[in-house]
């Protein structure tokens, strides 16, 4: 057999094959994270657990309290009243200095007893002010396993693994009934970072396959133009409901919603699309218009800044110096922004356009576990960077210029959905006044990468090339052969590395 006709060979990637390589490869490594990854070694998430003890309580919404900091300076912080178990359990970082161990680490029986009926209000700043339905499946497992008479550190056993199963649900679902990019999604789907945060109390892991999900749904309206009006009503509402539910958790990505826009009959004109828009854009204001609800009353009523040591206001503060902050200040940096407009713009994108920081978000997209400072072996972040460029190669040519108007379309609604968050990063994360940006991380890009899979075309197009396609099944595969990489590295890796 000749190589060709061996790559031919090679099986479609089909809905099934996607399945069941996500239920043999992917769901055992997010088992694995949830039971070898120590409680509180995945990013912000001793505060995660805290928020989502907290709806055991019936506490749907964070508020504010004076609390008292180290130096003994009072401050109005955001949180949640809640057992401090849960707050001891997880502290596995000095909270001064990340980089830093627990001094003292939890005690190995802390938490075996019986639960903690006394509450305290916990500070959890910026968490607080989530919209808590991606916390549900977590707080499900921890009341679950309090009635099953479990202890408090086996329940977060039992919230870590619930979460990866709603993980998986809704993973599942996405590959069964995608139209567009299947591989693309999968490999979405199966990172390590994306894995490691649904084995984790870290909302973000849901909120990733929420987004996987919401696209694949929608995938199925970008297979036809004017007639994809008629996409089932349950799915398309479906979509909608989660693109509001993961614009609702993190408002940046109300951008989503573009999806909904289905594709859109751009060649006949203004009159074959232009009501055909209206239509589907009032459905996707309506999906996010929820979002913008809850942003106004949490950031009215929750929202409070971060404490930070004093420090001088930097070199784009427009007001006096020395100025002496204490902590973040959103209004402080719109006034820095607002003195220069231009800084709206330049700040964020001199941020993305710096190969230093789009090196770090590529490895965090890829997978830093702990606190942005547990890396796997060098070689594996080749292995996914090649998998996540096989993943975007069509199933066929697509159809010459007929792609253009959704690419731009999609290109658009991405590259804004990224510019406001590293926007928002600078408003409520970064020193005042200063020229960098802190915070953005590359898991924040994973629900924005399958918005790539529309422009997939899936068994449409023209005639195959047969060798061609050969080599396009074979590439397809490869985010396979990564996860089948990872079933191996994970097991020995992750536990030498935290």
């Amino acid at each position: 057999m000749s190589p060709t006709e061996g790559l031919r060979a090679l099986p479609a990637f089909g809905p099934r094959l996607a399945t069941l390589a996500f239920l043999l490869l992917g769901l055992p490594v997010a088992v694995m994270f949830a039971l070898l990854v120590p409680l509180g070694d995945v990013a912000d998430e001793p505060s995660h657990l805290v928020r989502a003890a907290s709806l055991l309580d019936g506490r749907f919404v964070g508020h504010r309290e004076t609390i008292t900091l180290p130096d003994g300076t009072p401050f109005v912080a955001a949180g949640v009243t809640v057992a401090p178990i849960w707050g001891d359990l997880s502290r596995s970082r000095d909270p001064a200095d990340v980089s830093k161990r627990a001094d003292p680490p939890p005690h190995p029986d802390l938490g075996r007893g019986a639960w903690d009926d006394t509450r305290h209000f916990a500070a959890i700043y910026t968490i607080s002010t989530y919209f808590p339905v991606f916390y549900g499946p977590a707080a499900l497992g921890l009341g679950a396993a309090k009635l099953a008479g479990l202890a408090p550190r086996d329940a977060t056993v039992v919230g870590r693994l619930a979460n990866v199963l709603a993980y998986a649900l809704m993973a599942v679902a996405a590959l069964a009934v995608a139209r567009r990019g299947r591989p693309l999604i999968f490999a979405v789907l199966v990172v390590p970072m994306s894995l490691s945060l649904a084995g984790s109390f870290n909302q973000d892991g849901l909120m990733i396959a929420a987004a996987v999900l919401a696209v694949a749904l929608a995938s199925r309206s970008w297979t036809r133009d004017a007639e994809s009006d008629r996409f089932a009503r349950p799915a398309w509402i479906l979509a909608a409901s989660l693109v509001g539910l993961v614009a609702l958790a993190k408002p940046p990505y109300a951008l989503l919603a573009v999806i909904l826009l289905g594709r859109l009959p751009w060649r006949d004109g203004l009159r074959a699309w232009g009501p055909l828009a209206l239509r589907r854009g009032g459905l996707a204001v309506l999906a996010v218009l929820p979002a913008a609800l809850w942003t106004v009353f949490v950031a009215a009523t929750v929202s409070t800044p971060f404490p930070r040591p004093a420090h001088e206001a930097g070199p784009l503060w427009p007001g006096p110096q020395p100025t002496i902050f204490t902590s973040t200040d959103p209004k402080a940096q719109l006034r820095v922004l607002a003195a220069q407009p231009l800084r709206f713009v330049t700040i964020p994108f001199h941020y993305l356009l710096t190969i230093k920081h789009l090196k770090g978000l590529l490895a965090s997209l890829i997978g830093i576990l702990g606190w942005l400072d547990r890396s796997f072996p060098v070689p594996l972040y080749g292995v996914w960077a090649l998998a996540l460029l096989a993943a975007l190669v069509p199933a066929r040519r697509p159809p010459p210029g007929r792609t253009l108007p959704d690419f731009a379309l999609l290109a658009t609604a991405g590259l804004v959905c990224v510019w406001a968050i590293v926007l928002s990063q600078y408003l409520t994360w970064t020193a005042v006044g200063i020229p960098q940006v802190y915070g953005p991380q590359g898991r924040y890009l994973l629900p924005l990468l399958p918005l790539l899979a529309l422009l997939l075309p899936e068994g449409e197009g023209l005639p195959k090339d047969e060798a061609g396609d050969g080599w396009r099944r074979a590439a397809r595969l490869l985010p396979v052969a990564a996860a089948a990489v990872d079933l191996v590295v994970v097991p020995v890796w992750v536990p030498r590395m935290l």
